[in-house]
Order: structure tokens, then sequence, then C-alpha cells
């Protein structure tokens, strides 16, 4: 304890010498740096403070006020209880989806779109870059040319595959659309899987391994770290992805979705209440905010690799 406390003693000190020696140039650079940050971070924090003090407002006080960033008159925090009670969507087929079920709906569709997507890009990534075939380049070549077509340009042949193929208003359409294995999952386990050593898998070899027992039990805990982080980031895209639900799953509305649509009747003006929607809105984002701030560090850092010991 005592040398790490001097450790940290030494590192503070130099720090404190550095931030000394800075220039007056250096510091008037810092300063407009630091500025710039300060209002980026702000311009990120706004949205949720004006989402937060108009959930608490009552809906008339909402409508009739000239300004919608004054504090309300009284805080009416029953406005988050409302939201899972009044917020409701009428599907095509006519049934009523309320907001508990669409919080369902974008568990399920988030899990199922992060396990398959995920899982597919470990397997091809694997393949690709540790068994030697033929056509191992013309594997590596689709995944790079797949990500350079634009998604907007086959969106039409797409529902029209998706139709014919029995996956509309499906809930298999979040497992089969997302096998594919290619993208930019593909390319980051495909430099991990790279970058580990073959001698793991020799290894069990010789113990009489197979190559599912390398890639399950061997080279897929190594890849924890990168997978881990991979799974963050679909789980968060699948989370906030509200415009394939409306083109292909129309009656399992999930909270982007559902809410996206609520918004579009509340300024259609077919009723509805804002400060109930916002408070929506809140809740709908902290499971997102929960798992970025726990997993934060994960995301940022960089992937690491194993190694063999000696």
């Amino acid at each position: 304890m005592g040398v790490l406390k001097k450790k940290k003693t030494e590192n503070f000190s130099s720090e404190a010498s550095i931030l000394r020696k800075r220039s007056p140039r250096e510091k008037v650079l810092f300063g407009f740096v630091f500025a710039i940050f300060a209002i980026y971070a702000f311009s990120l924090i706004f949205p949720f403070l004006y989402m937060f003090l108009n959930s608490l407002k009552d809906p008339y006080e909402y409508l009739l006020e000239s300004s919608h960033l004054n504090f309300p008159e009284k805080a009416l925090f029953s406005n988050y209880g409302k939201a899972f009670t009044e917020m409701e969507l009428e599907t095509s087929t006519g049934s009523v989806v309320g907001f508990p079920l669409m919080f369902l709906n974008s568990i399920w569709y988030s899990a199922l779109c992060t396990a398959s997507g995920v899982f597919a890009s470990a397997l091809t990534s694997y393949c690709v870059a540790k068994y030697r075939f033929k056509l191992r380049g013309v594997f590596y070549g689709i995944a790079i040319f797949s990500m350079t077509i634009p998604i907007i340009g086959n969106t039409g042949s797409f529902f029209k595959l998706v139709y014919q193929l029995g996956l509309y208003n499906n809930p298999l359409y979040a497992i089969v659309t997302t096998f594919g294995g290619f993208g930019f999952n593909f390319l980051v386990l495909y430099g991990f899987f790279r970058s580990l050593p073959w001698s793991y898998a020799e290894a069990t070899f010789i113990d009489g391994g197979s190559h599912a027992t390398v890639f399950f039990r061997v080279m897929l805990p190594q890849a924890w770290p990168a997978l881990l982080t991979l799974c963050i980031m679909a789980f968060i895209g699948a989370w906030n992805d509200y415009m394939t639900m409306i083109l292909y799953m129309p009656d399992y509305p999930t909270l982007a979705s559902g809410l996206y649509v609520i918004e579009s009747s509340l300024k259609r003006g077919d009723g509805g209440s804002y400060p109930i929607y916002y408070a929506a809105l809140l809740i709908a984002c902290v499971p997102i905010i929960a798992i970025f701030a726990g997993f934060s560090d994960v995301i940022m850092s960089n992937f690491t690799v194993g190694g063999l010991k000696e």
C-alpha cells in the first residue's frame, strides 16, 4: 500500500509540474479546447434536460406556455406512471399495444439481433482468418464490398425478399436477417482471430479435441473482450432501431418505433400528451444509459489479445 501511495504521489506531482510548465500560448489553447468540449457536452445533455423538465408538467401548462424551457409550476412525477398506462399504439391488425409490451418487444428484438449477428460474425471471421481454402480471398472481398452497398438503394428488393420468405411480421426476421456474418463485426473479429496464435488449436488437437472444441472452448473465450464490446454496440443499435420495425414488423412495435409513431400522431394533433410522451422517452433511454455507464470502459478500451505463456 505504501508503494502504491508513493507512486500515485509521484504521478500527481509530475502532472502538476507539467501543468506549471505550460506556456501562456498553451494555456490559451487548452482553455479554447476545454470551452469547445464543454459546449459539446452541454449540447448532449440539453435534450435530456429539456425532456425531463417538460415531462413533469401538466399537459395544459405545456400547451399554454410560450417557452418550454421554464420549470414546471408543480412537478408531476405521476406522468412517468401514466406513460406505462396511457402510451398505446394501434397496429395494422387493430390490436392495441401498450408501453409495457413495447418495452418487452425491445428486449427480445435487441437480444435476438445481438446474439444472431455477433455469433454469425464470429463464425465467418474465424473460418476466414484461420483456415486456408480457395475461396478465402473471395469471401473476404465480399465482406468488404457488401459494406459499400447503399442500404437505401436495395430497400425495395429487400422488402420483397422478406415478404416472399415469410419473414414479414414474423419474429424470425430478427434472427434470419442478422445472421449474415459480414459487416463491421466481421472486420473487428477477423483482425482479432488473425492475431491469435494457431498453437492453441494444435495443442487442443494433440489432446484429442475437435475443430468445434477449438472454436467454442479455446478461441471464443479469448475473444470475449471484442465479443462483449460488439454485443453492447449491437444491442444499443437494435434498441434504437425504429425504421426496421415500422417497415418489416409493424405488429411488433418496440419503444423506438412505437414512440416514433406516437410522436407523429402528436404532431398531427390526433390527441395525446407531450409531457407523458417525454416521460416515456426518458424511460426508454434508461436501459441504454445504464448499459453504457456500466460498460463504457469496455467500449472505449482497445481490444486486447492473449499470448502464449512461456
